[in-house]
């Protein structure tokens, strides 16, 4: 039973022919899983150990942090390893407002009865808004959620609007894993910092890393971003929390020093270093190349798009990340598309891949003024090294067919 799991496990893989689902994860090469393997030879110790197995596992650990901090452009003590954004963003948010939970009656009443007041933007990933929506739910935090325009963009005036003296966190992502959208962030955390200057301010960063230049971010009054391994190819299951040295988060968990005490518990060498070998291969004039390889692709596809029929863009991929495209087709539903893209050996995803598989309309096309049949039915087009101009012409036309199938029964 194992070797046919194996076999059909293997069997799908190769019969993807065309990768354009880059916003979802980066699929992994052989020579870097032969690199990884090859390092782990030498360093597959416990860094916490103090022979020389561990001695050699801490080198590796921090030549990784190192090569992740020269990706991020920040101090490689501004780098914390973590299991993956997800977990970055709630370090982030709960040891934040964590801060005030211990003494909630003595902090109500020095702020005059008010909860800890945190302002997320509408489209955020659901590891910032289902989190901060249960911290409301539960009386730990008071919650705003600033809007965002058509093009997904958030409302710099509504946000600054929101902010008070209560106010502990802004949390604003920088790219939108969904739509691409991208976010004003420096200038909305330096207009943050000014109304008021207490104000901790964080982004989700995950769809920027290896796609943009962000060497602004140590520059910037940003406090901390997330990331994520996985989406520039390296191992799932280990991300890193750039935190601004000064920073204050509280720790999540306890029961050890690792990560400066700021995330306890034994560290993911192979991931670790998986990590720090793909921020070393990324690593140069990435911005500049990543854009001029991945730009035509979107450019291509956006034109092929205009010759089906009933096909609408969200947003304005022009002003996002390079490689996206997110859209819907009048009266053809989005797993029609998804599966007929699929059975051509096409893989792409509708939305985040972290809520896929539940059924329910995306967050972030209803904050961009969308039906909930639009954000149910949307399809994401995401482009990277497998998938561009190259291979446009043959998802359009599978489109095409598609929908020619299902709006003209019997025909073709």
């Amino acid at each position: 039973m194992i070797c046919e799991i194996r076999y059909e496990m293997k069997n799908t893989r190769n019969s993807t022919k065309i990768y354009v689902d880059y916003n979802s994860t980066a699929p992994m090469e052989d020579d870097h899983l032969k690199a990884v393997m090859a390092a782990l030879s030498e360093f597959d110790g416990n860094p916490s150990s103090q022979h020389s197995s561990g001695r050699r596992a801490k080198v590796a650990l921090e030549e990784a942090r190192t090569q992740v901090a020269n990706l991020i452009g920040c101090r490689t003590q501004e780098v914390v390893f973590t299991s993956g954004a997800t977990e970055s963003n709630n370090l982030v948010i709960q040891g934040v407002a964590g801060k005030f939970w211990d003494n909630l009656e003595a902090v109500s009443a020095h702020r005059g009865g008010a909860l800890p007041h945190v302002v997320v933007g509408a489209t955020e990933h659901p590891s910032v808004l289902e989190l901060v929506q249960v911290l409301a739910e539960r009386g730990r935090i008071r919650l705003s959620i600033a809007p965002v325009d058509q093009n997904g963009v958030v409302l710099s005036d509504e946000i600054l609007a929101l902010i008070g003296p209560d106010t502990v966190l802004v949390a604003v992502m920088l790219i939108n894993n969904e739509t691409g959208a991208q976010q004003p962030i420096v200038a909305l955390a330096d207009a943050v910092k000014a109304k008021n200057p207490l104000v901790y301010f964080h982004t989700d960063a995950v769809q920027a890393l290896g796609k943009m230049e962000i060497s602004w971010l140590p520059k910037s009054k940003v406090d901390s971003a997330a990331f994520s391994g996985h989406k520039i190819g390296a191992f799932k299951g280990v991300g890193a929390l750039y935190l601004k040295a000064g920073s204050k988060v509280q720790a999540l968990t306890l029961g050890g020093g690792q990560e400066r005490a700021r995330r306890p518990g034994t560290e993911n060498i192979p991931g670790i270093i998986s990590f720090g070998l793909r921020a070393r291969d990324l690593a140069g004039d990435l911005a500049r190349v990543w854009v001029e390889r991945e730009r035509p692709a979107q450019k291509a596809f956006l034109a092929a798009l205009t010759r089906i029929s009933g096909t609408k863009i969200h947003g304005d991929p022009a002003t996002g990340i390079a490689n996206t495209v997110n859209f819907h087709i009048e009266s053809v539903a989005g797993d029609d598309l998804l599966l007929n893209l699929d059975l051509a050996g096409i893989a792409a995803s509708s939305g985040s891949a972290c809520s896929s598989g539940v059924g329910r309309p995306s967050h972030v096309l209803k904050a961009m003024g969308y039906s909930d049949w639009i954000a149910l039915n949307s399809v994401r087009i995401s482009f990277g090294a497998r998938g561009g101009a190259g291979e446009v012409d043959r998802i359009a036309e599978v489109l095409e067919k598609t929908v020619k199938r299902v709006l003209s029964p019997g025909v073709g």
